[in-house]
């Protein structure tokens, strides 16, 4: 196929075009990623250090999730207006001039920028009369996909003159939750539209937390995906179903497609298919403009102090996981915050300290900074107080003290009953049903669960509610109700695709892998903590990945294969070290132990025992010390070694005795 052939192709049938800022580029609209992108220079004005700018450019967050961090923390107007800014060049006039001659109806745009609309008003185009646009989620409720009379431009993460419709899409990105109203625009362009092909221009297809994955949840779509995957000094053209990754190195979304992938010069494709229009549209005629675009940036940034850059450097770190460098951070803005008296935002530097210790197993670290907050948020913050008592509960909960936890989460929900706090309080709710799942009172766990999924559904909040569904099928699951706890997950799994929340399919299939090993199917089991692993590889979830080699080695040992075991507990091992998280680390040191208790190695055993034993004595984890005393009682009887042996069963008989006297 040569690229005449494919731009007649569009000349023959009713084309869509879908695109992102690759087609502003020359309208000096900057790109978001890469050594001159806009996220680089905004790390740049809050004075981030080159390397761990590097981190963060180079990482999986959207740029829609590091936007919402500046507008939770800062007040981004200043940056929205510059994309106000600028004129249309030549790939927004081409798109105008074919919408006026009536040959393109139906332009999908990922651009918060004005750009089309801006062309199609110098065509002499009326917003109103002759086109609509829709940017919001009240606007795209209201569409009616069977009428749509006028050309039609879906800008499916908000527009710069709408500031309440770019927040809503970067929260909702942020929270990994594409809303039912976005997600029924992107099947009326990839699936359901009169339209036959779909022109993909400028799309780098990095929106790995919303737009890619309800993409690939499509099946079936007869639509022709034609994309122009930009390359300034070559061309190359393959179906686009035999292509896995974009030169970007982005995953292709458009796998279950037909149509093609070409590797060419954007320009030059649009000068090309211009002039098969020319007879239309008249002769093609380049334009680009310039916009100081980092102007707009430095205005923002004069007024984002020193603290502030701190504390939002360690909120990117938080989310990209690096958890070490978020406390670096977060240090650094409490000492400021400290200096110059600010106790309110003293406090949020306490909370996200104690869930960035949390994040790393420290739970006494973590249940020592939310005191902290909580004792300057009792002052007056009654939000931030019942906030604090949640974040308790579930600290307590880590370290195995459920009468604490209960005590905490019910505090955090008599101040959200007071005030309102839906999320918080479903958030209580989900944490209540852990704490019982934890205590084996699976019925009472089932009913928190389905309080916290009430407020879900109540609210619209999707990704709650396919967490609650998860939780559900965790309790069945310990209630031995496997085929319940099979359909919870599966109802859990089909929100997560639908939404896109990547993070739980990838819960959902370590569950649905839990299931099944209790089934005794571990090749089933297997099956889907290796769908799982692929997942968290893809999206740089280092943690969840270690927790899927470690489930991988479980079953492996229940099917005898050792050798494989222990290499999946050595990988998962070597990357809770890596990012130092002893109670993880810990963990492996038992999964190793009890592998090679199953080999009949009992002396190899007992070393990884006592290497757990001294991290969660180290880290007061007494409820897991119960469990490693027992194996080490065992592991010792097995060779003859009964001083040893005694020793641990007494202290194992010693736990037993404390929990029964403490209830």
């Amino acid at each position: 196929m040569e690229i005449k052939e494919i731009i007649n192709s569009l000349k023959d049938e009713e084309f869509a075009v879908f695109c992102g800022a690759g087609i502003s580029y020359n309208s000096g609209m900057p790109l978001v990623g890469g050594e001159y992108g806009m996220i680089r220079y905004i790390l740049e004005k809050l004075s981030v250090i080159e390397g761990d700018i590097n981190e963060i450019v180079n990482s999986n967050l959207p740029f829609e999730a590091f936007m919402e961090v500046l507008a939770e923390n800062s007040d981004i107007s200043k940056i929205l207006d510059l994309f106000k800014q600028g004129e249309a060049n030549t790939n927004h006039i081409l798109m105008a001039k074919l919408a006026k001659a009536g040959i393109l109806k139906t332009i999908c745009t990922t651009n918060f920028d004005l750009l089309i609309e801006k062309a199609l008003e110098n065509e002499g185009l009326k917003k109103g009369k002759d086109f609509e646009v829709y940017c919001s989620e009240e606007q795209f409720s209201g569409v009616d996909f069977k009428n749509l009379n006028r050309i039609s431009i879906f800008k499916i993460h908000g527009s710069a003159d709408d500031e309440k419709s770019v927040r809503t899409t970067l929260k909702a990105v942020a929270s990994k939750e594409l809303s039912d109203k976005r997600m029924n625009v992107i099947r009326h362009v990839f699936s359901t539209g009169n339209h036959k092909k779909i022109l993909a221009l400028g799309y780098s297809c990095s929106d790995s937390f919303d737009i890619v994955p309800q993409v690939q949840s499509i099946d079936g779509s007869k639509k022709e995906i034609i994309l122009i995957d930009h390359f300034s000094t070559s061309i190359e053209i393959k179906d686009i179903e035999k292509v896995d990754k974009l030169l970007n190195g982005n995953e292709n979304p458009f796998k279950k497609f037909l149509g093609y992938w070409i590797k060419y010069d954007t320009d030059g494709f649009i000068k090309e298919l211009w002039n098969s229009f020319e007879e239309i549209i008249e002769k093609y005629k380049r334009i680009t403009s310039k916009t100081k675009w980092k102007t707009y940036i430095d205005n923002w940034g004069e007024e984002v102090d020193e603290n502030k850059g701190r504390f939002i450097a360690g909120i990117m770190f938080y989310n990209i996981s690096n958890f070490n460098k978020a406390i670096e951070y977060y240090e650094k803005s409490l000492k400021i915050r400290r200096d110059c008296g600010d106790r309110a935002g003293e406090s949020k530097c306490y909370m996200n300290l104690g869930a960035a210790h949390g994040s790393l197993g420290d739970f006494n670290k973590e249940i020592e900074f939310y005191e902290k907050s909580l004792k300057i948020a009792k002052i007056g913050d009654r939000a931030r107080e019942s906030e604090c008592y949640a974040n308790l509960g579930a600290a307590y909960t880590n370290l195995g003290d459920f009468k604490k936890a209960i005590e905490y989460y019910e505090k955090s929900l008599k101040i959200n009953k007071e005030i309102g706090g839906k999320s918080v309080e479903s958030a209580c709710y989900t944490g209540l049903g852990i704490v019982y799942r934890n205590l084996e009172d699976f019925n009472k766990a089932i009913e928190f669960h389905n309080k916290s999924l009430k407020i879900a559904k109540e609210t619209g909040g999707k990704l709650v509610e396919s967490k609650g569904y998860t939780n559900l099928g965790i309790a069945y699951a310990n209630l031995e109700d496997f085929r319940k706890a099979i359909k919870f997950f599966k109802k859990s799994l089909k929100i997560a695709k639908d939404i896109g929340d990547k993070v739980g399919e990838s819960t959902c299939y370590i569950g649905l892998g839990n299931t099944y090993s209790s089934l005794k199917d571990f090749k089933k089991a297997n099956g889907f903590y290796e769908k799982s692993l692929e997942i968290n590889i893809n999206i740089g979830g280092i943690v969840e990945e270690a927790h899927c080699y470690a489930n991988l080695g479980c079953t492996y040992a229940n099917l005898r294969d050792f050798k494989k075991a222990i290499n999946f507990h050595e990988k998962s091992l070597e990357i809770f070290k890596d990012i130092d998280n002893p109670l993880k680390e810990s963990e492996c040191y038992m999964n190793l132990g009890i592998t090679y208790d199953k080999l009949g190695v009992p002396w190899e055993a007992i070393e990884y025992y006592l290497k757990a034993e001294k991290i969660f004595s180290e880290t007061e984890q007494f409820h897991h010390l119960n469990r490693v005393y027992r194996s080490l009682y065992l592991a010792y009887a097995k060779i003859g070694d009964y001083s040893n042996a005694e020793k641990y069963k007494k202290k194992s008989d010693e736990i037993n005795s404390e929990n029964i006297e403490n209830g």
